[in-house]
């Protein structure tokens, strides 16, 4: 997937709540921003199901006893989301 880098200027306020979302979530703040603009555009964004959600809580569990056992969310992503 091409990909091209954009700067954006956010008010303060907004620049807050994604850079307090990113850390909660660990998550970069394209990946953030991505969401967003998907979501705006009626994208499909990833909602996990009642039966994933157990074992995301148990992923999250052994990440957080062992933060170097997760894997790239590049790696992830790819897994999850094949290029056709």
């Amino acid at each position: 997937m091409a990909v091209k880098k954009v700067a954006v200027t956010l008010p303060e306020e907004l620049y807050e709540l994604v850079e307090r979302a990113r850390k909660i979530e660990r998550r970069t703040r394209s990946e953030l921003i991505q969401e967003a603009l998907r979501t705006h555009f009626d994208e499909p964004v990833y909602t996990p199901t009642e039966a994933e959600r157990p074992m995301l809580d148990e992923a999250l569990h052994d990440l957080r006893r062992n933060p170097g056992s997760g894997l790239p969310w590049g790696v992830v992503r790819r897994e999850v989301r094949p290029q056709s």
